[in-house]
């Protein structure tokens, strides 16, 4: 009897372990299930001139309010968050109105990245008001660039601020970011900075030394990123710059000025050098207002949502865009 019961055991432990490894085996095979649909939020140019130290308080209390009603991962503001002065302690005055304006955005846990404008530098140049307010910004930015040029990886995504304003020549330390895309392997690449790329309203934009314009552009391009976001001018253009080779690599420029400074009227033409590209203007507003980017796998689809009366944001230009799995 003894026997009989200890054969029992024996054969009801084996079959346990059977079925285990068949549902081990069974797990392992199947795949992965796709990452959650994420999204986040970019805008910039929140400056005011001569009111509310240096800030549109209105206009960054909605977009805030927004931000905080979109459930988004996070924000990417383009630069120019206040007016400036001739002061380190008048500028830092001035930040931290813009971040008390935004406080739901900070108090709701949501991430924001910003980047400096020209005129978030001050007179004379420096950069102790802008650490004071934002010294939470990522560190891992090149000598002399920590807590103003940085990268962050969210999900499947790599996210690259670029400051255009330490070394005025070069205006991007090219150097550090092709490390950064070198060592990416997220398919989702985005980056942004202050200036165009390519010339609209402003002639002082990256473009304005047309070689390391291209080196920068080429670069976003080869990484897989499919857009560039930048500010300076004061509407929303959404351009695609054609390399008259396949256009479903074509890197999109995003110029999404439109979280309160004043509005620039435009000819709607990049005038610029625009070496080989071509641009090709498919949307313009002259409105205050953000881009929306909703993450789905490899999907991305980019909602620019315009002020309307009432401080309404409504969908205007959409765009989406498959990224390559291939890292």
């Amino acid at each position: 009897m003894k026997d009989t019961s200890t054969f029992k055991i024996l054969w009801i432990l084996l079959a346990l372990t059977l079925f285990f490894l068949a549902a081990c085996e069974k797990e392992a095979l199947r795949p992965s299930s796709p990452e959650t649909p994420w999204r986040f939020i970019v805008t910039g140019d929140s400056r005011s001139e001569g009111e509310n130290n240096g800030v549109n308080v209105k206009i960054v209390s909605e977009l805030a309010a927004e931000i905080v009603e979109k459930n988004i991962d996070f924000v990417l503001w383009t630069g120019d968050l206040v007016n400036g002065y001739d002061d380190p302690e008048t500028m830092e005055s001035q930040f931290n109105t813009w971040r008390k304006t935004m406080s739901p955005v900070y108090d709701a846990g949501i991430g924001v990245h910003v980047v400096r404008g020209n005129h978030d530098v001050g007179e004379p140049e420096g950069t102790s008001a802008w650490n004071n307010v934002f010294e939470d910004l990522p560190d891992n930015g090149p000598a002399g660039e920590k807590n103003l040029t940085y990268s962050v990886t969210h999900k499947n995504a790599l996210i690259v601020a670029v400051d255009q304003y330490v070394n005025e020549e070069q205006r991007i330390n090219q150097n550090w970011l092709d490390r950064q895309f070198a060592a990416n392997t997220k398919p989702h690449v985005f980056v942004f900075g202050h200036e165009p790329a390519f010339e609209a309203d402003h002639e002082d934009c990256i473009g304005a030394d047309p070689d390391v314009r291209d080196r920068f552009w080429a670069s976003i391009a080869k990484a897989g990123g499919r857009t560039y976001f930048c500010g300076h001018d004061h509407f929303y253009n959404h351009a695609r710059a054609d390399d008259n080779n396949n256009p479903a690599d074509d890197v999109h420029h995003y110029i999404v000025g439109t979280a309160g400074a004043p509005l620039y009227k435009w000819s709607g033409l990049y005038e610029g050098d625009n070496s080989d590209y071509t641009l090709e203007n498919i949307y313009h507003a002259r409105k205050h207002g953000y881009v929306l980017v909703e993450i789905d796998g490899l999907g991305a689809t980019l909602t620019w949502m315009q002020r309307t009366a009432g401080g309404i944001y409504r969908a205007a230009d959409i765009w989406s865009y498959t990224a390559v799995s291939n890292r």
